[in-house]
């Protein structure tokens, strides 16, 4: 997986935002957790929820939940096979 730096995404306070990462789920090596940081603050449980679409592949979603308005920076990095992928940086502007 490559670093990967988005543009500002936009939600609502009540949103749940999926940050999604696919992977195949063929190759022996899965997605199995993310180190995630939040504005300089590691999560200690962050949410992961797996989907497989119906056509090929899979994908490992660090799920976030928009409970106060702010900029919030992320840094997410997968968990593959024991060992950290790279990492992806996210900004979210949650609003009223």
């Amino acid at each position: 997986m490559a670093l990967r730096i988005m543009l500002a995404s936009t939600a609502k306070v009540g949103d749940t935002i999926h940050f999604a990462f696919s992977h195949n789920p063929f190759s022996g090596n899965q997605i199995s957790a993310f180190e995630v940081t939040i504005n300089g603050r590691k999560l200690d449980e962050p949410e992961v929820v797996m989907t497989k679409p119906k056509v090929g592949g899979a994908t490992a979603n660090f799920v976030f939940r928009a409970t106060e308005a702010g900029t919030y920076h992320f840094e997410i990095t997968p968990i593959v096979g024991g060992k950290r992928g790279q990492p992806r940086l996210n900004t979210l502007e949650v609003t009223q």
